[in-house]
């Protein structure tokens, strides 16, 4: 940190400034928004329900009948 406020006093008056104007530019923007968790992510993405394999015979079974099934012709 002691680095950065060194070459930014190493600067012009001019040149600060707009380093000031790009700093206020980048906070407006970013304003609100937070850096990516991957925490936070692992844990969301953790607690996504799954189906078991009894769970999804009971859809291909259906999807048999469903092929197997006739309709009336009118």
């Amino acid at each position: 940190m002691n680095d950065l406020i060194f070459k930014y006093n190493t600067l012009s008056p001019e040149i600060q400034k707009e380093v000031n104007d790009f700093l206020d530019f980048m906070l407006m923007k970013y304003k609100g928004k937070t850096a990516f968790d991957m925490r936070t992510w692992k844990a969301k993405i953790m607690n996504i329900s799954t189906w078991t394999k009894d769970e999804i015979q009971i859809f291909e079974e259906n999807r048999q009948q469903f092929d197997q099934w006739k309709a009336k012709i009118w």
